[in-house]
């Protein structure tokens, strides 16, 4: 096993290193850097690249990180880790989405300003290009890839292994392949909507030869057990499945692997009820949610249009005319 080098530095093999790579230069010359986890094993063995908190309210991918590698022996790893538990700390300071204070003080200068979807990026382009061009140069030289997400607060996911675009190839199949040793029990392999969209971090990864999807799990801004366990063991089913660590991954009990998001928005606006559950099995004409408007008359009753699974509930308390209120996962 060699010397790892990466970022600047070099890791011996049988060692982990905790290192920081400046981002940017702030306007009262303070210096925002990324951190960095790196283990290089003893043993020859794949590359892994395991980020989190691109979007800085997906907490739980940080804790998912950190607890999935917390009792990796480097002596006996085979291959190595590259792990970035915050993936944009401006965004993770500010526990938002975007990095809101430079956003605001120049919002179309920003633009694109969220990082996610601009893959490979821009090293002499704004913020966001920035540190798509600074993430994306140490994904490239890894092997595999797993960016971990979480919605935005108001909705929570199943835990989701979403797949780059089809059109990609042999790398799309291996990112599938990893996806289904995975073991949550939900895979979206779709051709259509945003995830699979040029520009997207597993995307872009995925067309450069590393094979990756875009994991979502939990809610934003919410700190979760549950969440936190299911997802660092879904983290060490892969290095298991790579051979990097000893034991064989956790097969799901039932795996439902969907062909399309449907989105479906409120058409009244008022308090929202759920009605059927996460993850649930649903037929076209289940109730899925129900809106009340302050009075307390029932104004909208949102059913499944088709057969699919809940993959994802709103939390919100209220939701107005336009505002998305239930996603199914169509199989």
């Amino acid at each position: 096993m060699a010397d790892l080098d990466i970022a600047g530095l070099t890791v011996p093999p049988g060692t982990r290193r905790r290192h920081e790579i400046e981002l940017v230069e702030l306007a009262d010359g303070t210096k925002v850097s990324i951190p960095l986890d790196i283990i290089n094993g003893g043993e020859p063995g794949p590359r892994l690249y395991l980020g989190a908190a691109i979007h800085g309210d997906e907490v739980d991918g940080v804790a998912i990180l950190f607890r999935a590698l917390a009792d990796i022996d480097p002596a006996r790893l085979r291959g190595s880790i590259v792990c970035v538990p915050v993936q944009h700390p401006l965004s993770f300071h500010a526990d938002h989405r975007l990095p809101i204070s430079q956003f605001m003080k120049s919002p179309l200068d920003q633009a694109p300003a969220d990082a996610w979807t601009c893959f490979p990026g821009a090293a002499d382009g704004n913020l966001a290009q920035i540190l798509a061009a600074t993430l994306f140069d140490m994904i490239s030289k890894c092997d595999w890839a797993v960016d971990i997400h979480t919605p935005t607060r108001g909705g929570r996911y199943v835990p989701i292994a979403i797949l780059p675009h089809p059109s990609l190839g042999e790398a799309h199949g291996r990112a599938e392949e990893m996806a289904h040793a995975f073991g949550s029990g939900w895979i979206m392999r779709t051709d259509s909507g945003f995830y699979v969209s040029d520009g997207i971090l597993c995307v872009e990864a995925t067309r450069a030869g590393v094979p990756c999807f875009t994991f979502e799990t939990g809610e934003g801004g919410r700190l979760e057990e549950e969440v936190v366990d299911g997802g660092a063991s879904y983290i060490q089913n892969v290095m298991k499945w790579l051979n990097m660590i000893d034991g064989d991954p956790i097969p799901a009990q039932q795996t439902y692997v969907m062909r399309e998001f449907l989105g479906l928005r409120a058409q009244r606006g008022g308090l929202l009820f759920n009605r059927a559950k996460l993850g649930d099995l649903v037929k076209a004409g289940d109730t899925l949610c129900s809106i009340f408007n302050i009075y307390g008359d029932e104004v909208e009753t949102i059913v499944a249009p088709e057969d699919g699974v809940f993959v994802r509930t709103t939390t919100l308390s209220t939701v107005s005319r336009g505002e998305r209120a239930a996603t199914l996962g169509l199989l």
